[in-house]
């Protein structure tokens, strides 16, 4: 004969048999996230997308309207008066002087390419030099790619000897590398000929770069999402892990990187030209995608971090 309950003695038992609420709590999301906005880059022009910012005005309209979303950070290039890439010093203080009236504290993460026709630290050095003259706060951060590869015009070979020149130069300078992963075989080298000689400081700053330039691929789908899962599992220990990821699906893609508690991703207009994966809606500001990831974020339980919680994360001195 089945034993008769009370109420009370049969909820008892549930809660013994199914203690849902003993289940501890997942740190995964339990960090803020940094939120880098790029409101240009070098290459989309305006006929591929006519909201494309160009002038140092329009540059940095969208990096002040993308501050007041929450980004922290962004990632500068600048374009000469026809529209292209331009490595020109004085641009590039222009258009962070108009964007610190607005966003003094802001971080900054400069594009440092600037003589191709040079090797290592030589590649940068015309670009980082005047920068960190006018002040320390013009060049916190330099993008660095540690593979060989051709973008444009414009070619760059790397190897053991030219990477560890870079990066010695810019540590010396005070500047924080930002390593762009485009693929295994750069997060691989950044271990083997940086991390385990010694040479790169901690924290590592090493973002999966897909989607973008001659980077991983992100479709087709489930493909691009597994191999983004990969890639952020192959980064080493003590690393402020990034995604930047471009192209038509670099939507779903980021939101699984705040999922899977990625530090920071970089969004905006120099990766690509598109809202929405399976639309073919071209982004109208930058802004609107800061705010639109700032939200999934603060959905999920994320709060977005702010400049000074940035230099923080990353180890890098306040201005």
């Amino acid at each position: 004969m089945q034993e008769k309950l009370t109420w009370e003695e049969l909820f008892s038992k549930i809660e013994r048999e199914f203690p849902v609420h003993l289940e501890p709590e997942n740190p995964t999301m339990d960090k803020k996230l940094i939120i880098n906005v790029a409101p240009t880059g070098a290459f989309i022009t305006k006929r591929q997308n006519p909201n494309q910012p160009i002038t140092p005005e329009e540059i940095a309209k969208e990096v002040i309207d993308s501050y007041k979303e929450g980004a922290s950070m962004w990632h500068v290039h600048t374009r000469d008066e026809k529209g292209f890439g331009s490595s020109d010093p004085e641009l590039f203080k222009k258009v962070e002087d108009l964007i610190f009236k607005e966003c003094p504290d802001i971080v900054t993460s400069i594009s440092p390419w600037a003589d191709f026709t040079k090797k290592g630290s030589g590649i940068i050095r015309p670009l980082v030099d005047p920068l960190i003259d006018f002040g320390h706060k013009y060049c916190e951060l330099a993008v660095i790619t540690p593979i060989s590869a051709t973008v444009g015009p414009f070619t760059t070979t790397v190897n053991e000897e030219t990477l560890v020149d870079t990066v010695t130069y810019l540590q010396d300078k005070g500047v924080k590398p930002e390593f762009m992963g485009h693929n295994y075989q750069a997060i691989e080298d950044i271990k083997n000929w940086l991390i385990k000689p010694g040479i790169l400081k901690k924290p590592y700053f090493i973002n999966v770069a897909m989607g973008m330039h001659h980077s991983a691929p992100t479709t087709p789908d489930p493909w691009g999402l597994i191999n983004l899962i990969t890639m952020i599992n192959m980064l080493p220990d003590d690393t402020v892990k990034g995604a930047n990821i471009g192209g038509h699906n670099w939507l779903p893609l980021i939101n699984l990187a705040i999922i899977l508690g990625i530090d920071y991703v970089r969004v905006g207009k120099e990766d690509t030209i598109w809202m929405y994966p399976h639309k073919n809606e071209k982004i109208l500001r930058c802004s609107d995608v800061v705010r639109k990831v700032a939200t999934i974020a603060r959905e999920l339980g994320r709060e977005i971090a702010t400049p000074d919680e940035t230099r923080k994360i990353l180890g890098i001195k306040q201005n």
